[in-house]
C-alpha cells in the first residue's frame, strides 16, 4: 500500500494526524496478532489443568495421558476428552507410592464418576453410552512417587 503525503511547511498537522492513525492501526494489527497466537496456543495445548504444589519432580499431561514423577505432590491434573456413542475406551493406570494416596478416575459431563483407580497397576473398558466430554482426573494427597493414566480408544 503506498500513500501519497504532501506536507505543508506551515501547518504539520495532517502529517501527525496520519502518523497517529497508521501507528494506532499497526497497534491493533500487533494486538490481533498476540490473541490469535494465544488462542492457537490454548486449542492446541487442549483442556487440561493442575493444581497444587509439586516439589522435586513434575506432573504433565498430554493429549492421551496424565503422568507425574515427584517427590511430593499434593493436588489435582486433568484432562479433558470428547467421546462418541458406541466407543470403547481403554484406560490403564499405573503407579508407585513411597507415601500418601494417589486416585484417577473419569467423569461425564455431569461431574458422575464413570471409572475409578485407587491403588497399583490396572486396565479397565469403558463403553460410552452417549456422546458427551468427559474428564480424565488424578488427586493427590501428600504423595510422593509417580503415576501414570493412559486412555485410547479400541476398535
Amino acid at each position: 500500500m503506498f500513500i501519497n503525503i504532501i506536507i505543508d511547511p506551515v501547518n504539520d498537522s495532517h502529517f501527525s494526524t496520519l502518523y497517529f492513525l497508521v501507528k494506532e492501526e499497526l497497534i491493533l494489527k500487533i494486538i490481533k496478532s498476540i490473541m490469535l497466537v494465544a488462542c492457537c496456543l490454548l486449542i492446541v495445548s487442549g483442556c487440561s489443568s493442575r493444581e497444587g504444589k509439586v516439589v522435586g519432580g513434575k506432573v504433565k499431561s498430554s493429549s492421551n495421558r496424565i503422568l507425574g514423577d515427584y517427590r511430593e505432590f499434593t493436588g489435582s491434573a486433568s484432562r479433558d476428552m470428547e467421546v462418541k456413542k458406541g466407543e470403547n475406551w481403554v484406560f490403564s493406570f499405573d503407579e508407585t507410592t513411597r507415601k500418601g494416596t494417589v486416585v484417577a478416575y473419569v467423569v461425564d459431563s455431569n461431574d458422575k464418576t464413570i471409572l475409578e483407580f485407587d491403588n497399583g497397576k490396572d486396565e479397565k473398558i469403558l463403553k460410552v453410552s452417549k456422546d458427551d466430554k468427559y474428564k480424565v482426573k488424578v488427586k493427590t494427597e501428600e504423595h510422593g512417587g509417580k503415576f501414570l493414566i493412559e486412555w485410547k480408544k479400541s476398535s
